[in-house]
């Protein structure tokens, strides 16, 4: 059946009506009109999957990738890069008018790169193949994807020569010196290691050449096989620089970092302030953001391992907190703390506008002051973006 696309969701979906009923059609874009075929059929909506593009909309481009319309990671591809990064800020644009009732208009800075920006990836194995994960759910094999390096895809296509019956999944991180190689499952790895500074076996390290960093400005990052990192290496910088511009950090300031990972953020703005507290749950992130921080020479920082939910109480005290919650967002607990304390000032950044509207909507004893976007996950329709809220009153 045919239908004719008339906007896009907050996911990158295409919306269309069919008999009055919304119909959503992913890698469809406005002004499309589109050959469907309907999969799933709802009591108030559908969701379909193109079979040709009858009539292209204005802002249609072709795409680059040949897996495109039966891969389930780029969604928005088909806009010029112009275009996604329109898209992305009248997404949080709308996010925030509908939800919070508040008239927005950040400014967003966009990627230097629009493909090969990832440093992660993680390809699936179903005992045949070895890929990404297609519209629906099935293992598919590629020659590469374009949002990694040219090393990471010829890793890959390395490991697809082996026996991969065995295989669960495989991960590769590309640090600025080389790659980090995860595999879960069996697989001889003989012949990788020279293309790896280090190899993990369920969880365990097998093989280890050298430590993997990234610098991210001035400041050098340990990487290991479980630590997280910002998806986009080169966008990092203008990230933490956005955080450092909207948090006009003073030399006097006690911040604490919630949900601080490996210490990026912290470290980043240690020069700058008094001093720093980084709670993370993942002990061995904290490992690593103790190494960091003996790494960049930084003696104001520290950090404590635990559940940010259990360890934070009304006896919460900084003059300025930095919020980088994974994207679920603030448990009730942490809003209740952050809503009852005296601190002026929370950067909250986020990297999902729903929920990040809905801790706002619950820090009722804060106004948002300002938001910038920053792109690190093009051709997709995610954003990330950092908020600086301040307390409406001193007085609890």
């Amino acid at each position: 059946m045919q239908v004719d696309i008339f906007g896009m969701d907050h996911n990158g979906n295409g919306l269309g009506r069919i008999n009055g009923k919304i119909v959503f059609v992913p890698k469809s874009i406005p002004g499309d009109k589109c050959l469907i075929k309907l999969i799933k059929d709802h009591k108030t909506y559908s969701i379909g999957r193109i079979e040709k593009v009858v009539e292209p909309g204005s802002n249609r481009k072709e795409v680059e990738c040949p897996y495109y319309y039966i891969c389930g990671g780029c969604n928005i591809s088909n806009l010029s890069y112009s275009e996604q990064l329109k898209f992305k800020k009248d997404k949080v644009k709308n996010i925030f008018k509908k939800y919070l009732g508040l008239e927005i208009d950040p400014i967003i800075i966009g990627s230097d790169k629009e493909y090969q920006y990832r440093n992660k990836i993680t390809f699936q194995g179903d005992k045949v193949n070895l890929g990404l994960i297609s519209l629906d759910n099935k293992v598919i094999d590629i020659n590469g994807c374009l949002l990694v390096s040219e090393r990471v895809n010829e890793l890959y296509n390395m490991i697809k020569l082996l026996d991969i019956s065995k295989v669960l999944k495989v991960i590769i991180k590309e640090c600025d010196n080389g790659l980090i190689f995860s595999v879960y499952g069996e697989l001889e790895i003989d012949r990788l290691k020279d293309k790896c500074l280090a190899i993990y076996i369920n969880d365990k390290c097998v093989y280890k050449d050298t430590d993997g960093y990234i610098l991210i400005g001035s400041k050098k990052y340990v990487v290991s096989d479980r630590s997280f990192f910002q998806i986009n290496t080169g966008n990092i910088h203008k990230l933490y620089d956005t955080v450092k511009r909207l948090g006009n950090f003073q030399k006097s300031d006690l911040v604490v970092d919630l949900y601080c990972g490996v210490g990026s953020i912290g470290i980043y703005i240690a020069d700058d302030v008094a001093s720093v507290l980084g709670i993370e749950i993942v002990s061995s992130a904290i490992d690593d953001a103790y190494r960091n921080a003996k790494m960049n020479g930084i003696s104001n920082i520290q950090f404590i391992c635990g559940d940010v939910s259990k360890l934070i109480d009304d006896n919460l005290v900084c003059d300025k907190l930095i919020v980088d919650p994974p994207r679920v967002g603030l448990d009730k607990h942490t809003v209740s703390v952050i809503n009852n304390s005296l601190i002026k000032t929370v950067i909250y950044v986020s990297c999902d506008a729903m929920t990040l509207a809905r801790d706002i909507s619950n820090l009722t004893n804060y106004l948002v002051d300002e938001i910038v976007l920053v792109d690190m996950f093009p051709q997709t329709h995610h954003v990330e973006s950092v908020s600086v809220l301040r307390r409406k009153k001193l007085e609890k």
